[in-house]
């Protein structure tokens, strides 16, 4: 069962929207004709203030069913690590389990609950943005892409739900959405709810890939701490801030820099006080994440590089050589027969003793 809230307090830092997230909305904005004023980089967290005004701008410009729209874009890649979480998952709960407990990884945009009542389970979602002009559309975008989402990982449509809105309808955006999904659609309300049978809960997810889904967690979970760093040395701090943004594509010195809130340059000297180069501990932090990910998961190379933050497989593959000597598929295949190993032994042992 999914736990009640979000692991993470709101509104305890900057707010900010992860870069597949925000890339989502600059694309369909620009399909639609609404350029990103000043453009942004594909690697770039956007802040909140400017993800609503691009939102605010794009459903001025294409109407306000564009926030559904938007929602309907979403693939499990828009909501980065935490959607490599959901293809790992076995069932529906399990995945609005790790939606809730790694929203603060996506967004600060809002949070959310859950909870049962009765034979239905109520996912609500509090926008910490209600006082915007793209309030209403920044909802209707949430639970249009939590449904686009869970069909995906479904692979079937979901029907038998409803959904609560606390704005007002608008004809257009209401017509849209009748037409776009079966949910009995409430305006007006005390929450913005999705409420379902609980049955769905136990829907199960054919991609699932259990296997992963511990080491997955461990390493959003790093993720999480790295957004709410204790005091400790500089090189642990940097590290914790390398964590947080690698998967996100190049992290740079200034964007562990802006982490800390130092200036480039302070943080340059902090580093040379005790030694220590900004390279070599993003090389060390990736090499140790690398080995993690090929001797205790399958996933697929290309995603362990995108998980570092390479560009594509041939570049982390380069660097793996030069940090360990060896191709990540001859690492993991070593890993995985020197894991074997122990089990082997241990066969052996039992066989020579029942033939003695």
């Amino acid at each position: 069962m999914p736990p009640p809230t979000c692991s993470i307090a709101p509104n305890s830092f900057p707010g900010r929207v992860v870069a597949p997230y925000a890339h989502t909305l600059i694309e369909l904005a620009r399909a639609e004709g609404v350029s990103q004023d000043g453009g942004a980089a594909a690697d770039a967290d956007m802040p909140v203030a400017q993800y609503l005004d691009l939102l605010a701008r794009a459903c001025e410009h294409a109407g306000p069913a564009f926030g559904w729209r938007l929602g309907q874009s979403v693939k499990p890649t828009t909501y980065g690590v935490n959607g490599i979480l959901l293809l790992a998952c076995a069932t529906l709960g399990e995945a609005l389990a790790q939606v809730l407990r790694f929203e603060s990884l996506v967004h600060d945009l809002g949070r959310s609950e859950f909870a049962l009542e009765g034979g239905h389970a109520v996912y609500a979602w509090r926008n910490d943005c209600a006082g915007h002009a793209a309030a209403a559309a920044l909802s209707e975008s949430v639970f249009s892409g939590i449904l686009t989402c869970a069909q995906w990982l479904l692979g079937r449509p979901v029907e038998s739900f409803a959904l609560e809105f606390t704005h007002a309808a608008n004809a257009q955006s209401a017509s849209y959405i009748a037409q776009a999904c079966a949910a009995q659609v409430r305006w007006g309300a005390d929450a913005n709810r999705a409420i379902f049978p609980t049955a769905l809960l136990d829907w199960p997810l054919p991609q699932a890939q259990q296997g992963v889904l511990a080491l997955l967690q461990r390493h959003a979970d790093a993720l999480l701490q790295a957004r709410h760093p204790r005091d400790a040395g500089i090189a642990a701090q940097v590290r914790q801030s390398l964590s947080g943004r690698l998967g996100r594509g190049t992290v740079k010195l200034a964007d562990v820099a802006q982490d800390l809130h130092l200036s480039t340059r302070t943080l340059q000297r902090r580093l040379a006080d005790e030694g220590l180069a900004y390279q070599t501990l993003l090389d060390a932090t990736r090499h140790e994440l690398a080995c993690h990910y090929l001797s205790g998961s399958a996933l697929p190379i290309a995603e362990v590089a995108y998980l570092l933050g390479f560009q594509d497989a041939p570049a982390f593959t380069h660097a793996f050589k030069h940090w360990q000597g060896q191709g990540p598929g001859q690492y993991r295949a070593e890993a995985s027969r020197k894991s074997l190993r122990p089990l082997a032994d241990a066969e052996n042992r039992t066989r020579r003793g029942l033939t003695a």
